[in-house]
């Protein structure tokens, strides 16, 4: 049977575009907000920039929107990265960079799925990103406690009193969480993303 006229393959003028109409599975290609599109299966960004991260980042809330104001992941990254150690903060900034093209999955969701399926499934994407930016990637030790440290600070400042068993959490930061919109959030992960990136070693110490 011949192809309907309107899926002719045709040439790709833009290396950052895939026609979703002559793709096999069209849905396994992520369209993003600044028009780039994301091959899920064989994922390449390096054509992308640090603003493909920022902007879906500052657009998601944390806790599916359970917080009693909008805060979103980045932000979280931003506050992961001041509690890493200073030789680890670039790394704890992009720990969630996957989420930009993912979403942010709750951490019971993560239990009820299983973790080491969808860690598997976004592996493509994590490492391709850390290539990309040049982070650590699995995430040092450290940047996993600042990213729970992270967590206790904004269970305490965000989210509804509750009762819930969190004592495996280290202790939060002694500084409150200010949640901002997503516009600012967006400015304050590139200042953090550019301010470490002006200060990075040319060789970074190995994880630990």
């Amino acid at each position: 049977m011949a192809r309907h006229p309107r899926f002719r393959s045709r040439p790709q003028a833009d290396p950052d575009q895939f026609d979703l109409l002559d793709l096999p599975e069209p849905t396994a290609v992520l369209l993003t907000y600044s028009g780039r599109t994301v091959d899920l299966e064989r994922p390449d960004f390096s054509r992308f920039d640090i603003e493909d991260i920022a902007r879906p980042l500052a657009y998601q809330c944390r806790f599916v929107g359970n917080t009693r104001s909008f805060y979103s992941v980045a932000q979280h990254c931003v506050l992961t990265s001041e509690l890493a150690p200073p030789a680890f903060a670039f790394d704890a900034l992009m720990h969630d960079s996957e989420e930009a093209f993912t979403g942010d999955w709750p951490t019971p969701w993560k239990i009820r799925i299983g973790r080491p399926a969808i860690r598997d499934a976004v592996a493509p994407l994590k490492d391709a990103l850390a290539a990309r930016f040049g982070f650590r990637s699995p995430e040092p030790e450290v940047v996993k406690i600042a990213d729970q440290r992270a967590l206790a600070t904004e269970l305490r400042d965000l989210c509804a009193p509750h009762r819930l068993n969190w004592r495996d959490l280290p202790p939060p930061a002694e500084t409150l969480i200010v949640p901002v919109g997503p516009d600012e959030a967006m400015a304050l992960f590139l200042e953090r993303y550019r301010t470490l990136m002006a200060t990075r070693p040319p060789h970074p110490p190995r994880p630990r």
